[in-house]
């Protein structure tokens, strides 16, 4: 047997959970990829929808694809890892059930690996699509390892199905991290003082559901992201973190409507603001401002939302001039 074809340039991984509306315009845009060297592993993570009879409509179609079933549902992190211990590609290239690759995606990033050996993990630009496909807006992001280095430990600058990296059989999700997995991997590579690099080029739509509507979702993100942070600052200032003692479920069961918790008011002021729900902001500013005080950001929150839409454009266009890569 040709040993090349058992050992692929790339291996995909992809999880999916109940992505039908997406998933097949997502596996077409893996497969017509102009690089062709690769294994296609698709972890089905029990869907109740018709997921699985799509992949195994490709499946039969091409024999780059491989399925995990899971028995239960494990979420990304535990999927991705399963399909990482049996990967054989030189490098590991990430998408999302929902997401589309340009065509040339794989063949940018692997050729740009291969002429640059000391970059560890390569991502792309992307633009924001809404569920239609219609282009939302094209984010700014660093490009070089200096910029993503000293972006990373504040926000995340990376988009994870976007990711080229090198396969050296160590990379693992940390698996207590139900959202944000991949910020902590990128901040862990950080660590290991792992060179991270974004190319200009725009090579994946990043889909955004068209309704913003899973507040409690979005308040566990910014939690987990934040104990990414705090990991971060540990393993810089004492060389290890703390991650066997976190226990993730004091996230998990936080209630949105839990008025004690600090990150929680300051998402419902993004989120009021985002809908244009002003009076809301104001509510939420002048709660936090009685329990924080006003010497913070969402004092320009505050003010900006008597203006309207039009002191939400001025804000989005000093936070661009401020973050300008």
């Amino acid at each position: 047997m040709n040993r090349k074809k058992d050992k692929p340039k790339i291996s995909i991984i992809m999880p999916v959970y109940n992505s039908e509306k997406f998933l097949d315009e997502s596996i077409k845009s893996i497969l017509n990829q102009t690089f062709k060297d690769f294994e296609f592993i698709i972890i089905n993570d029990c869907s109740t929808d018709k997921s699985l009879e799509i992949i195994k409509e490709y499946q039969n179609k091409d024999n780059r694809i491989k399925v995990i079933n899971n028995k239960k549902n494990l979420g990304r992190a535990k999927s991705r890892n399963k399909a990482l211990k049996i990967s054989k590609g030189k490098y590991v290239a990430i998408m999302d059930s929902d997401d589309i690759s340009l065509p040339k995606r794989l063949e940018k990033q692997y050729n740009y690996l291969e002429k640059n050996k000391d970059i560890f993990l390569l991502g792309t630009g992307w633009d924001l699509i809404d569920e239609e496909g219609n282009k939302l807006k094209s984010p700014r992001y660093p490009l070089s390892n200096k910029k993503i280095s000293k972006t990373l430990p504040r926000r995340w600058c990376i988009l994870h199905p976007s990711c080229l990296f090198r396969n050296n059989r160590k990379i693992h999700y940390r698996e207590k991290f139900h959202y944000s997995q991949d910020y902590d991997l990128f901040l862990r590579l950080l660590s290991k003082r792992e060179k991270l690099v974004n190319i200009p080029e725009r090579l994946v739509k990043y889909r955004v559901p068209s309704t913003d509507t899973d507040l409690s979702k979005r308040i566990k993100q910014r939690l987990f992201s934040k104990k990414a942070k705090e990991f971060y600052k540990e393993r810089v200032e004492i060389g290890k973190d703390n991650y066997e003692e976190f226990e993730p479920q004091t996230i998990l069961n936080i209630e949105k409507e839990d008025p004690g918790n600090r990150v929680i008011l300051e998402q419902n002021i993004y989120s009021s603001f985002k809908v244009n729900a002003f009076e809301k902001t104001r509510k939420n500013c002048k709660e936090y401002f009685k329990k924080y005080g006003f010497l913070n950001v969402f004092l320009a929150y505050y003010l900006f939302s008597f203006a309207g839409n039009t002191g939400k454009k001025i804000l989005i266009s000093i936070k661009k001039i401020l973050f300008n890569y």
